[in-house]
């Protein structure tokens, strides 16, 4: 009997899936590289989703170079607000970023709970990333 083994980017999208099921309030969710490639999810913006994922690495990337500490000064999230939109940026290891675009109103504490379980669940699955 063969095993099929699931890629990195398979295994990604389940949990985004499992964690983010459809939410109106969601307009996007995806895994980039701090090196600006997109691993997995999907984008809404209208830029190319290369594009995307390399902008919100170099957001993130930035802001962790304004920090006044780099040895304790850990950046938490990331949070842009548009007109009609947020932008969340986290932490999923030292080589990956979550990102999720949402409706302005959504509450930022039940986007970050959301986060942390892919987060969670993604350290979990893939041990390598620890």
């Amino acid at each position: 009997m063969v095993q099929q083994t699931k890629s990195v980017e398979n295994i990604l999208e389940e949990i985004i899936q499992q964690e983010f099921p459809q939410d109106t309030n969601i307009l996007s969710v995806s895994i980039v590289s701090k090196t600006g490639l997109m691993i997995a999810g999907r984008t809404t913006s209208p830029s190319k989703p290369e594009t995307f994922s390399a902008m919100a690495a170099i957001m993130y990337s930035s802001a962790e170079a304004t920090r006044t500490d780099p040895m304790k000064d850990k950046c938490e999230y990331l949070l842009g607000v548009f007109h009609d939109s947020k932008l969340i940026i986290n932490e999923v290891s030292s080589s990956l970023l979550i990102v999720v675009t949402c409706d302005r109103a959504t509450e930022e504490s039940k986007i970050l709970e959301k986060m942390s379980k892919v987060i969670t669940r993604t350290k979990q699955e893939l041990v390598w990333l620890r």
